[in-house]
């Protein structure tokens, strides 16, 4: 038997011809998109009964490529203007009631045979292309153009430097460099240098050689050499000590280090990725990180976006993450209820998509219900919360944009004598003051 999707309105007349038809009928509506079964090579939308495209288009974004849209229309419905633009923009066919059973077989029976057809011969593998073959969940603006970015920057051996808030998805930007790269056949080696003890991240980065510290009982190649012809990740590049900078700084300008108790120098060819959370300007300001490493880093900066900033891909986020974790602890992929929807949509996300991840992996494992609600996701109160957050957030960026505009009056347009008056640097100050379009 062959599963069909059902999107829209539930009609009698329509379930009786499409049983006769030999047709298992899956129904789905916009949030809904966890369980559709594997085999699904058809979506019949109904919107005969009322203006729902605009609702309807989140799913229909959100299904795989190998899903086929058919549109179920009166005929009245061709005279109007946002019917015809959906099915332009998504349909591959549609139909008119009164329904015609020969018709819709024959629409049907040619929408999965062209489906397959695709699957078999034109569905791209992740480990060719270095994409990914699900429907991407990146709707949002903000990141459509960061990936763009990283389309342009990948080909390059250009140092990158990776910039964002904790759990923006920063190392998913340099997974992304990398499989986009000529390097993608060579390791990516990730250094995270804010996890390190401290009297060993020289060995970890550079190696070390036999007997040159107590239980060094063996040669052990560096994080470098690991990288040697493909792409090493320095991650929390901003919480690396002072000693160990001037090190990394000789092996950028150089290519080329010392193990720790080797009397040779190495080399490596290696390309450089740095990520980090911390504000660079003010570290070197306060004497914490070099300038000359700063600017060997940074050959071109990519900023991850909060995710309070990307909310168009938010919902999708959530569904691949139920879907991601329902799978590997064998549980029901279960659907976001309305009242979830919209509290993930409402809630600002100090955590990003850190914090997703983890109240979506917790609302998999204790959600006892049908639908995933507000309170599985620990959101039940958040309209309340938002409000507070929204209101120190207020406070907090108004007096900001006061303190500059006195320090710029004070100091007579003069940014380098109104930044020594806020005590930051001028570089700091500029990027306040576009901030707040001063």
């Amino acid at each position: 038997m062959k599963t069909l999707l059902i999107a829209g309105f539930q009609c009698k007349e329509l379930n009786e011809v499409l049983s006769r038809l030999d047709f298992k009928l899956h129904y789905i509506d916009k949030y809904d998109q966890n369980n559709i079964p594997n085999n699904c090579a058809l979506c019949l939308i109904d919107l005969r009964k009322g203006n729902i495209e605009n609702e309807i288009s989140h799913l229909v974004k959100s299904l795989v490529p190998k899903i086929h849209i058919i549109v179920l229309i009166n005929k009245s419905q061709l005279e109007i203007k946002n019917i015809t633009t959906f099915i332009a923009q998504y349909a591959w066919d549609f139909c008119t009631s009164p329904i015609d059973p020969e018709r819709l077989e024959k629409c049907l029976g040619h929408g999965i045979g062209l489906s397959k057809l695709k699957q078999q011969h034109h569905e791209p593998k992740l480990e060719q292309t270095g994409k990914e073959t699900e429907p991407s969940v990146y709707q949002s603006d903000v990141m459509q153009q960061l990936f763009r970015q990283v389309e342009r920057v990948a080909p390059t051996d250009i140092p990158v430097l990776i910039r964002g808030e904790s759990g923006t998805g920063k190392e998913l930007v340099a997974t992304k460099l990398h499989q986009l790269s000529s390097r993608k056949d060579r390791p990516l080696i990730t250094v995270n240098c804010g996890a390190m003890a401290a009297g060993l991240i020289q060995s970890d980065l550079f190696g070390h050689e036999k007997g040159a510290f107590t239980g060094a009982t063996s040669n052990r190649k560096g994080k470098i050499a690991l990288a040697d012809g493909g792409t090493l990740l320095l991650d929390e590049i901003g919480d690396l000590p002072a000693e160990l900078q001037v090190n990394l700084l000789r092996f950028l300008q150089e290519g080329l280090y010392d193990s720790v108790g080797g009397g040779k120098s190495q080399s490596a060819d290696v390309r450089i990725l740095a990520a980090t959370h911390v504000d660079l300007e003010s570290a070197i300001d306060k004497g914490r990180f070099r300038l000359d490493l700063y600017y060997r880093l940074n050959g071109i900066t990519i900023n991850t976006p909060r995710l309070e900033e990307r909310r168009d891909d938010i919902i999708g986020l959530a569904n691949r993450f139920i879907r991601m974790y329902s799978n590997e602890y064998g549980l029901v992929a279960k659907p976001l209820s309305q009242s979830a929807c919209h509290a993930l949509l409402n809630y600002s996300w100090p955590g990003n998509v850190r914090e997703l991840i983890n109240r979506v992996r917790r609302a998999v494992v204790l959600c006892d219900m049908p639908q995933i609600s507000a309170q599985n996701l620990e959101l039940a109160n958040i309209d309340k919360k938002r409000h507070i957050a929204l209101s120190l957030k207020t406070l907090k960026d108004n007096a900001e944009k006061q303190a500059l505009q006195q320090a710029i009056l004070i100091a007579d347009g003069q940014v380098e004598l109104a930044a020594s008056y806020l005590d930051i640097s001028r570089a700091t100050f500029y990027r306040l003051m576009d901030k707040h379009d001063l």
